[in-house]
């Protein structure tokens, strides 16, 4: 079943992220683990007051559960600092835990940073941070709050192909117990538009 939602959701968001520019299609592995994500700008470029607003989906199966996300954000570089890129927003997820018979809702708020990095004659690089926090006012059904960190070095092999490298951590905290959902080294590619 859930090899079934990945394979829809991939379907799905490369269809829908070829149509605009600065969207992004990725999947990324290890030996228990597949994450599928993507993002999209909600508006073209011409929309100056919208334009770097994005959409993002995801879906991550883990060797226990799974955990789908679909998210708003908006990212943009501080003035003067070109090589550095900054990103605010909120996702929605749910997940699911002990035989299916307690269900994770929440709102976690999203901030992330990411700096390229110039190395001489090597491709295009960048090392980028993601963080994510919902208490319990933004933690619903049997939750109780969820903290994800991400850490990310990434390389541009060819136009429009990046090759990664990453560490998360999530914790979906239940009333009753406090539980790690994943923590693991992954590494993927991903195509951007």
């Amino acid at each position: 079943m859930t090899k079934k939602i990945a394979l829809i959701l991939t379907l799905l968001s490369s269809s829908l992220f070829a149509e605009y520019e600065r969207g992004a299609f990725g999947m990324n592995i290890n030996t228990e683990d597949l994450e599928v994500t993507g993002r999209m700008p909600l508006a073209s470029q011409r929309h100056v007051a919208l334009r770097n607003f994005y959409g993002e989906a995801g879906f991550l199966n883990t060797k226990d559960d799974y955990m789908t996300h679909a998210g708003v954000f908006v990212e943009n570089s501080p003035r003067g600092y070109s090589n550095i890129t900054l990103n605010f927003g909120f996702k929605l997820l749910y997940s699911t835990y002990d035989a299916k018979d307690k269900s994770f809702v929440a709102m976690p708020i999203t901030m992330g940073a990411k700096a390229r990095m110039y190395l001489g004659n090597l491709p295009k690089s960048a090392l980028g941070v993601k963080f994510a926090f919902a208490p319990k006012p933004l933690t619903f059904s049997d939750g109780k709050s969820y903290l994800e960190y991400r850490i990310e070095t990434d390389m541009q092999v060819i136009d429009n192909i990046d090759l990664f490298l990453g560490y998360r951590h999530i914790n979906t905290n239940y009333n009753d117990k406090d539980r790690t959902f994943n923590s693991a080294v992954y590494m993927g590619g991903k195509f951007v538009f």
